[in-house]
């Protein structure tokens, strides 16, 4: 083994081991610090969305998302159970009883075959950090 080969084999070693590292981290912050990243900081706790549209959404954990309803209002939900589709999911859907969402609703994610069904536990208010 000559050493241009070496080096190579070690520059994509630690290349590999930085981004691994990258991962813990994320894995390990809290919801908290993951909102802030976005920019936001948790609100009050509501009770529904009247008229509400998904313009973006982002996943932040297996329990945990936020979306946008238009340009200025932001909400994070919170799922009863754990939802690791979302993860891996470009779209979702809410499934609503009204034109209100509440948390009584649910989170569809779109799956070939059967769609997966997220319950929603709460729905709360983001605020910007400023």
């Amino acid at each position: 083994m000559n050493i241009t080969s070496l080096k190579v084999g070690l520059t994509i070693f630690l290349s590999f081991s930085l981004l691994a590292c990258g991962g813990v981290k994320d894995e390990q912050m809290g919801l908290d610090e993951r909102i802030a990243e976005y920019g936001y900081r948790p609100g009050e706790n509501i009770d529904q969305i009247q008229a509400y549209r998904i313009s973006d959404w982002t996943y932040l954990d297996d329990h945990h998302l936020m979306f946008s309803n238009g340009l200025s209002d932001h909400y994070l939900i919170s799922l009863k159970n754990a939802c690791s589709e979302l993860r891996s999911s470009e779209t979702l859907a809410f499934k609503t009883r009204t034109s209100t969402l509440t948390k009584f609703d649910v989170v569809i994610v779109p799956q070939s075959g059967v769609n997966k069904r997220c319950s929603i536990e709460s729905i709360s208010r983001l605020t910007p950090t400023d």
